[in-house]
């Protein structure tokens, strides 16, 4: 059984691991990652020919692409890659393939399952240059898949904030704000989710990350949203270290002695904030 990557690189990897040579080169593998992408209704001849060879003529692009099948049968076996007419498909009793697997996933809704399956971008780092069309083909294959990983791993937040169990659910959430930085919904969830799992100061902490990210890189505020509710943790914040809430937690604690500040003013009763947080607007 051979192995076909597409998200998070591309690798092909053979029973005695990865293989090179002919069969690795880059065109070959974009002819490859077509085929995965297209399962089991294949794509022509013609289509395949014009997104590798758009720089030769019909004649010689098909030749190309025969021969490019002659040695990607060679190494796959020739049952590797299937011809019914004029459409070429890939046979996944003999190739599997991650992106094949994971659209699957999604049609069934094992959002984990697609989690897990997604490595990273599809084709990440994957180019021809020359090739215009293909590259804009990927493009728009990596925005769908994204799309899709993107909507699993909001199920699966929604899912453990319904079971109340926040770790899962902030895990999860942040998975989402490392995968689209620049979303500020992704941001508003996860703050949530830090709020119910007890950890208002790393909520905070993370709004103010976000304004930074998105003033540095796109010179935007973040949204309404964000910006509102970090403004309410921050009043929270402010209300909790200020000298009166100090010392009523100090007598509160321990039923100390007015010398210690219950009851008055007392330096000794004030709270400073937490060293590196002073320059926030919030903190």
């Amino acid at each position: 059984m051979y192995s076909l990557r597409l998200l998070g690189g591309v690798a092909l990897e053979g029973p005695s691991g990865p293989l090179s040579g002919r069969v690795a080169q880059r065109r070959r593998l974009a002819l490859l990652a077509l085929l995965g992408t297209a399962g089991d209704r294949g794509m022509s001849r013609d289509k395949l020919a014009g997104y590798l060879w758009p720089e030769s003529d019909e004649a010689d692009a098909r030749h190309l692409l025969s021969d490019s099948v002659y040695v990607l049968r060679r190494a796959l076996g020739e049952d590797g890659i299937l011809a019914v007419g004029e459409f070429l498909r890939l046979n996944p009793e003999l190739v599997w393939c991650d992106v094949v697997d994971f659209e699957a996933a999604i049609r069934r809704e094992e959002a984990g399952e697609a989690v897990d399956l997604y490595a990273g971008p599809f084709l990440d780092g994957f180019y021809l240059g020359a090739a215009g069309e293909l590259d804009q083909w990927v493009e728009t294959e990596r925005r769908r898949l994204a799309d899709g990983y993107a909507k699993a791993l909001e199920s699966l937040a929604e899912r453990a904030e319904s079971a109340s169990d926040y770790p899962v659910a902030v895990e999860r959430w942040k998975q989402l704000a490392a995968h689209d930085a620049f979303n500020s919904r992704y941001m508003v969830r996860l703050m949530e989710a830090l709020i119910a799992a007890g950890d208002p100061g790393n909520a905070l902490q993370r709004a103010q990350e976000h304004e930074h990210l998105l003033r540095e890189e796109l010179g935007t505020e973040p949204a309404p949203e964000v910006l509102e509710l970090a403004e309410r943790l921050s009043r929270s914040w402010r209300r909790s270290r200020s000298p009166a809430a100090s010392r009523s937690q100090d007598c509160r604690r321990g039923g100390r002695s007015r010398r210690s500040g219950c009851g008055r003013g007392g330096e000794g009763s004030q709270r400073r904030p937490r060293p590196g947080l002073s320059s926030s607007r919030w903190l």
